[in-house]
């Protein structure tokens, strides 16, 4: 697996079309470092923020961070589209929609809703088989990170290769700190 060192090149470079990131984050308590990298994206050019999760980034706390870089508080918010998936279904769903828009493109906790035993196994291995595939397409267009938990489960060790088996590269992000920079920088330009 390529560590994201690899993606260090100055923010300003094109980006890669065609490639599509996916970062296992070491659990979810990392929301510090995902509102500065979410900071990093806005400040440089519009983009997509699908979140997947439970976790949706707080208001506050990302006018907060951009604040640090910039008194144009709202109009550098306005830059950033923020839509929330509360079913696989609807995952799907802005995924296809995200295709339209031509932005680079954030997805947050992308396996959290195909967890979810109250759909039937058959039904969740479809849609994120179909999910995959719109993200994949996706990326030939518009640069896509996914950020996952890597969790200790059945479900993740289920459902992660499916994702994993469309990505071009997967990193282990253990120290995000570090990281948060370079996926900024990289990914995006």
């Amino acid at each position: 697996m390529k560590n994201l060192t690899a993606l260090s090149a100055h923010w300003i470079r094109p980006c890669q079309f065609g490639h599509l990131l996916v970062v296992q984050t070491a659990d979810k308590a990392h929301h510090e470092e995902i509102i500065e990298l979410i900071t990093q994206w806005v400040l440089r050019a519009s983009f997509c923020l699908i979140a997947a999760g439970d976790w949706i980034p707080d208001h506050d706390d990302l006018r907060y961070s951009v604040f640090r870089y910039t008194h144009a508080v709202n109009e550098t918010l306005d830059k950033m589209s923020l839509v929330r998936a509360r079913t696989c279904f609807q995952l799907l769903d802005l995924l296809k929609a995200a295709n339209g828009q031509n932005k680079p493109v954030l997805i947050l906790d992308f396996l959290h809703h195909f967890y979810n035993a109250d759909v039937e196994l058959f039904t969740r291995n479809e849609i994120l088989e179909q999910c995959c595939r719109y993200t994949k397409q996706l990326s030939i267009s518009n640069p896509v990170a996914v950020l996952v938990p890597n969790l200790k489960t059945e479900d993740y060790r289920r459902f992660f290769p499916i994702l994993a088996a469309v990505s071009d590269e997967i990193s282990e992000d253990k120290k995000p700190v570090e990281n948060k920079n370079m996926l900024s920088q990289g990914l995006l330009f």
